[in-house]
């Protein structure tokens, strides 16, 4: 994460840039249909790699998508996952701060406050 980059930050950014709606993944193909696009990430609509030959095929083609899209500007490659607990989900062999070590929790949409419902 670029230095200076908080999540207050980033929430204002969002505001600013999409206003029609929190930045939930699911509701992005409705409220910015204008904007929303699918990229397949491997060959036959695939959709989740297995081995490392895909995982190879999946990272070329997120970065050559960045590359065309964003060359020489700042970019914010948004995720989003849905956990139980403060520290993410357990699904993940590798802990979410190792495979992103700048990445940061900025969002909690207003029906996840509760501790049953925290989203990262």
């Amino acid at each position: 994460m670029s230095a200076g980059v908080t999540p207050t930050l980033l929430a204002a950014l969002w505001r600013e840039r999409r206003p029609s709606g929190p930045p939930v993944a699911h509701t992005f193909r409705s409220t910015y249909a204008e904007r929303w696009v699918r990229f397949h990430s491997l060959p036959g609509s695939k959709r989740y790699p297995e081995s490392e030959d895909e995982y190879a095929i999946v990272l070329d083609r997120y970065n050559t998508i960045l590359d065309e899209l964003f060359a020489g500007t700042d970019v914010f490659v948004v995720t989003m996952d849905w956990s139980n607990t403060p520290t993410g989900p357990a699904g993940y062999p590798t802990p979410r701060q190792t495979l992103h070590p700048d990445g940061i929790r900025w969002h909690r949409p207003a029906f996840a406050q509760s501790p049953a419902g925290s989203a990262y």
